[in-house]
């Protein structure tokens, strides 16, 4: 089994997949339908939807994966995610990728439902697909999903990092764009570009108090005491994630010298003709400086500024806020919002949260089986981020569910690493759950 599910996760390697582009492993998803002749449909947002009749009597389940990964490459890498597949390193149990993220997160998911559509000998009940896209940023495939050809009550996500533990709830999320148009004015001072890399990163729900210290805070933290002007300043790949790297280009007449002594900042000179204004400058810091990141007690949620962009005289920052208290999530919002030092904020999307199901029978049918083969119960967690799940059960507010999957470490980072003794284990007690007839 550990060589049909690495095989199968190769073949998902092999199709770009990146946020937004997911049309061709969606192709890839309906040709497998077609081919073991199970029931389809694909919709507009290229989700996938696959039923196969079962061969047992039970309910009905539902397997549900994203079909996208985030895409994020070392600076030296030539790999195109919009042409080229994953390079996949095996060493040993250990799986990693050659100079960008594995997309274990959710390939390996997607590997086992593979495994299942194909596994004809396999015993099961009906099963229903779920392949959703843009997970990774927009969670636009969950929330136009046509859930009313959905017949299970029960639902397992694979989108879980760690074996040993069963995700029942999730915090809710809101995404806040902060704009700023300023004025550009000729500057005729020395000029230098900064920039900051390879700081640690990774998903910021997993690491919810790192966000703190990613390297648009940083390099603000080092640069707001200066007598300068900014030109621009750039820095993050996706909101969700910790930013590991930040590029600002200003002038001043102040000794930067003081940046040399730190390992991961390079400053070289550079031209250019305008930048903002002194007051422009002084507000853009003051915005970035105001937007908490990392877990803030008093509001019971976690926060990080994931992405800011200069485009000519404009400022963005995209700042996502978690919390698995409604109230407190709404409290804090507001507070944001109301920090904008000249900023316009947009709200972009809101999930809400996945409650605890305390009746829940799949949750029960999952923990007994696992003490019964591992002589202990799987740990129980809410999930500090976002999930699919909270989305899904919005729109089928009666289905049980709970969330799986296998070892990942580093996700959304180039360091991610999974492990196929883990596939195997997962798989493993998702298929003798199918035996348990309801």
């Amino acid at each position: 089994m550990k060589d049909i599910l690495l095989n199968n996760f190769l073949r998902i390697s092999k199709i770009p997949r990146k946020s937004g582009n997911e049309e061709k492993i969606a192709n890839f998803f309906i040709e497998v339908a077609k081919k073991n002749k199970l029931e389809y449909r694909r919709d507009k947002h290229n989700n996938v939807f696959i039923r196969k009749k079962g061969n047992i009597q039970s309910q009905s389940i539902a397997l549900q994966a994203h079909l996208d990964m985030v895409c994020v490459k070392k600076n030296n890498s030539m790999h195109n995610f919009e042409t080229d597949g994953i390079e996949v390193i095996i060493n040993g149990d250990e799986v990693t990728a050659k100079d960008t993220t594995l997309g274990a997160d959710q390939g390996v998911g997607l590997a086992m439902m593979l495994t299942i559509m194909e596994d004809n000998n396999l015993k099961h009940p009906d099963i229903e697909f779920i392949l959703t896209t843009e997970e990774e940023t927009t969670f636009n495939g969950a929330d136009n999903f046509s859930y009313e050809i959905i017949k299970s009550k029960r639902l397992i996500n694979l989108d879980n990092d760690k074996d040993d533990t069963v995700v029942i709830g999730s915090d809710g999320d809101i995404l806040e764009e902060f704009s700023y148009v300023g004025v550009l004015e000729s500057n005729n001072l020395p000029c230098y570009k900064v920039i900051l890399k390879n700081l640690p990163g990774g998903n910021s729900g997993n690491k919810p108090n790192e966000s703190k210290n990613n390297a648009i805070i940083t390099m603000v933290e080092l640069l707001n005491t200066k007598n300068i002007y900014l030109h621009s300043i750039n820095g993050g790949t996706y909101e969700n994630d910790i930013a590991t790297s930040c590029e600002v280009i200003i002038s001043t007449n102040d000794d930067l010298s003081f940046l040399n002594t730190h390992e991961k900042i390079t400053v070289e000179k550079t031209e250019s003709n305008e930048c903002f204004t002194k007051d422009d400058t002084k507000k853009i810091f003051a915005q970035i400086e105001s937007l908490e990141s990392g877990i803030i007690n008093e509001y019971s949620s976690s926060a990080n500024l994931g992405v800011i962009k200069t485009i000519d005289n404009k400022v963005t920052i995209d700042y996502i806020i978690r919390s698995s208290n409604q109230d407190k999530l709404n409290e804090f919002t507001d507070k944001i919002e109301k920090l904008k030092y000249g900023f316009n904020c947009k709200r972009i999307y809101q999930d809400n949260i996945w409650s605890i199901n305390t009746n829940s029978i799949l949750l029960k049918a999952y923990k007994e089986l696992y003490r019964k083969i591992y002589n202990e119960y799987p740990k129980e967690n809410i999930c500090h981020g976002g999930t699919e799940c909270s989305t899904i059960k919005n729109n089928l507010p009666n289905l049980d569910i709970i969330s799986i999957g296998a070892n990942m470490e580093s996700i959304h980072t180039t360091d991610e690493v999974t492990y196929i003794s883990s596939w195997h284990k997962v798989y493993n007690l998702l298929i003798k759950l199918f035996e348990i007839k309801y």
